[in-house]
């Protein structure tokens, strides 16, 4: 009693003074309001709350509302221990509503870090109110009034939160993609603004994680959501590649909206790469002309030796499969084997080649093609193990049209003698192999 009567008593004695300076804060009753903040300050700082409340809600009383914003920070601490210290299930309601609405009202009359409240606020839902909509709604709110300064456990949170009801059937598709596209570009944004902070750098991963592994990416509902978004802003890059990166994932990649989005990208950010993918694109799309304009451009564009040989391969088995341009696909594959001596892709698209001449003269030399065809198989495998099965169906089919040995003995040829193969203007040299009936 004589530490409270201490502080009654310096209260009153100044409370001339604060009258004459602080009448529009305090209000018009300034000596309650001064005097009973003192009182459940000195209490709270101890956090000795059960001592604070009655000074505080005297305070709550005679201050005007935005005379402290102490008045709801610590307010909310006191009535969160008057909440775990009630039994009574009707006034624990009552004070949970107290405790809500002492967040509306700092957030109203006290405009600085709003984000931080309602992210406060949200966390106090998920403890008091288990409701899976109410804490849905509150993330969404502290995300949004904090944006890209929302920390990452809170945005994740808040997807997780989304997620939840979206699973249970309440958040329709179109409204959980548009969120999550919301959280996305505030994540982007995050990771830019601190580049030094690891859980800022890993969240939009994080994010795309969640979003991927709820189902709701579905091709349709994935061209619904970005298609009106790259609409109105078709030359902005980062969501441009964001797109790209999200259909990709999803192995929606064979629509026409997609294809719209790998060129859009390819005019904004062209590399080989980007050069390439279109290539792929039109050759999905039928349109093997466009595809080799954009492979070349690949090649072009490549400063790797190993990368131009892929394009190159690529570029040739277009030409031999779509185009039917034997000589063009053998230039590439040229090109590819000097760009890359240990690209088997090449070597494979050389056999193909060969088997695929139409050459004269005897049986033999009708058939010789074939010794080249499995020559440059077996070399491509034995360079990238990966092509082996491959390769070998290409031995064995191959294989099939070499001449039978008594066919090759009429011709005084023998298993393993040398033989030049020439054929519409080419020559390469190889040995003699036979079937055995």
């Amino acid at each position: 009693m004589k530490h409270l009567h201490f502080y009654l008593t310096l209260a009153i004695s100044c409370s001339t003074a604060v009258v004459s300076w602080s009448q529009g804060k305090y209000g018009s009753d300034s000596v309650a309001c001064v005097t009973n903040l003192s009182f459940y300050r000195d209490y709270a700082t101890q956090e000795k709350y059960k001592e604070a409340a009655p000074y505080w809600r005297n305070a709550i009383g005679a201050c005007p509302p935005a005379a402290s914003q102490n008045l709801y920070i610590d307010g909310i601490k006191i009535m969160k221990y008057l909440i775990a210290n009630t039994r009574d299930p009707k006034l624990r309601k009552s004070r949970i509503d107290s405790l809500f609405m002492l967040y509306d009202r700092r957030i109203e009359h006290f405009k600085v870090n709003k984000g931080n409240v309602y992210k406060l606020k949200a966390y106090d839902v998920v403890q008091y109110m288990k409701d899976d909509d109410l804490i849905y709604q509150a993330f969404e709110t502290a995300v949004l009034a904090g944006g890209s300064k929302t920390d990452a456990r809170t945005m994740i949170d808040a997807m997780n939160a989304a997620l939840k009801v979206y699973n249970s059937k309440r958040l329709p598709a179109d409204k959980f993609m548009g969120f999550y596209n919301k959280l996305r570009t505030f994540a982007d944004q995050s990771a830019t603004e601190k580049p030094g902070d690891a859980q800022a750098k890993r969240l939009p991963t994080d994010l795309e994680n969640l979003f991927v592994s709820s189902g709701v990416a579905s091709c349709d509902n994935m061209i619904a959501m970005y298609e009106k978004e790259f609409n109105a802003a078709p030359a902005n890059k980062e969501l441009v590649s964001r797109i790209l990166q999200m259909m990709g994932m999803n192995h929606c990649t064979q629509n026409e909206f997609y294809y719209r989005i790998v060129e859009a990208y390819h005019k904004l950010e062209p590399t080989a790469g980007s050069a390439y993918t279109v290539g792929k694109v039109y050759l999905l799309k039928k349109d093997p002309a466009t595809a080799v304009k954009y492979y070349k451009e690949a090649v072009t564009r490549s400063d790797s030796g190993k990368e131009k040989a892929k394009y190159l391969a690529e570029l040739g088995t277009l030409y031999l499969q779509e185009l039917n341009d034997h000589a063009q696909a053998m230039a590439c594959a040229k090109q590819a084997m000097n760009s890359d001596a240990n690209n088997g892709r090449a070597y494979l698209l050389r056999g193909m080649i060969w088997a695929n001449e139409e050459c004269g003269g005897n049986d033999i030399a009708k058939k010789a093609k074939y010794w080249l065809a499995v020559d440059y198989a077996a070399k491509a495998k034995s360079i990238d193990p990966a092509l082996a099965d491959e390769a070998n169906q290409y031995i064995n089919a191959y294989s099939r049209y070499f001449p039978e040995q008594q066919d090759a003995f009429m011709y005084d040829m023998v298993d393993g003698n040398a033989y030049t193969v020439n054929c519409n203007g080419m020559t390469e040299r190889t040995k003699v192999r036979t079937r055995k009936q």
